[in-house]
């Protein structure tokens, strides 16, 4: 059952030169239980995605368009009260760098404690209790000790999973996950995304795993959208997406990824060029500068997202045959 349904998301950022594009009709839909990763370069959108859900873009500078359903419930044209309720309760989001993310001069129990009396009505002797529990469930080392730990007190695991202990605070249907586990050691990487697994089979809530990992996306996710330069290029299963990409550009990400299959001393394949930027935007398929597919059409039009056996791909070149027949906006979002 669907929870999650995005339509056309699009956001823009008022500029000195004029508005810029940063999302360009964004659909995407995750169901209950189900964790949907989102992939892309740093720069591609992915973060901008998440914000826009959340309606956390700075009014001055974002204008943002579309529709987001969740349950039904359409968050774009909420009143703030309203998506108040909604923000930490129905969808919580575990910030890129817990270190910028939680409150320096408050105690990690206190600012868990904050987050449940926000969305329940509860005393503060229970909200501390509840806090402390919580820290126990995300698998704190001496959680009622930690819970008096300042933020700096801790190590990057350790803020991590208080991290995920506020994000838990409120029940959500949803969690967001950008980069979990981003600056973490290798180890620690491992145990948080185990985490993040358990505690979802524990939950049921579903998951937006938001990521430039191929390889947290393959332990991970069921669903992988990749994203470029503000748009999804290709959607699909994480297993038909990994070992068939239908995408020039997927297909690039997963052979940079390829070091052992080559032979001694060879150079590690690469994308050519770089992401262009927002404010240059070039013609036509945004990756076509640094495809080696590339076709007259590819500089002149932007490509719709179509059908493939394996999921849907925006390309005019895909790697993987399309259906004849272009996927219709109902149902590229059903």
């Amino acid at each position: 059952m669907t929870l999650l349904d995005v339509r056309a998301l699009r956001a823009s950022f008022a500029t000195p030169d004029g508005p810029v594009t940063a999302l360009h009709d964004v659909s995407l839909t995750i169901d209950r239980g189900e964790t949907l990763a989102l992939v892309g370069e740093s720069g591609s959108g992915k973060s901008v995605t998440a914000c826009a859900l959340l309606r956390l873009l700075p009014r001055r500078l974002a204008r943002t368009s579309g529709q987001v359903f969740l349950d039904g419930t359409e968050l774009l044209s909420l009143d703030d009260r309203a998506m108040q309720g909604i923000r930490g309760h129905r969808i919580a989001m575990i910030f890129q760098e817990p270190m910028s993310a939680l409150n320096p001069v408050m105690r990690i129990g206190d600012q868990i404690a904050e987050t449940i009396r926000l969305h329940r009505r509860t005393s503060r002797a229970d909200a501390a209790q509840r806090a402390i529990a919580l820290l126990e469930q995300v698998r704190m080392p001496s959680p009622r000790e930690r819970a008096n730990d300042y933020p700096h007190q801790m190590s990057g695991g350790m803020r991590q999973r208080a991290m995920i202990a506020i994000a838990l605070a409120g029940e959500p249907d949803l969690l967001i996950a950008d980069e979990p586990t981003t600056a973490l050691d290798v180890t620690t990487q491992a145990q948080i995304l185990s985490l993040l697994k358990r505690l979802q089979a524990e939950t049921g809530m579903a998951m937006l795993l938001i990521t430039h990992d191929l390889g947290v996306v393959a332990e991970t996710a069921d669903r992988a959208a990749v994203m470029y330069a503000g748009r999804i290029v290709e959607q699909g299963p994480v297993d038909a997406l990994l070992t068939r990409p239908a995408h020039p550009y997927t297909a690039g990400l997963l052979a940079s990824l390829a070091i052992e299959t080559l032979p001694p001393g060879a150079r590690l394949p690469e994308i050519a060029g770089t992401v262009p930027p927002l404010t240059a935007m070039p013609p036509g398929c945004a990756f076509a500068p640094r495809c080696a597919f590339v076709q007259d059409n590819c500089r002149a039009t932007t490509p719709a997202l179509r059908h493939t056996g394996n999921g849907d791909v925006a390309c005019h070149a895909p790697l993987v045959p399309v259906t004849r027949r272009t996927v219709s906006f109902e149902e590229a979002v059903a």
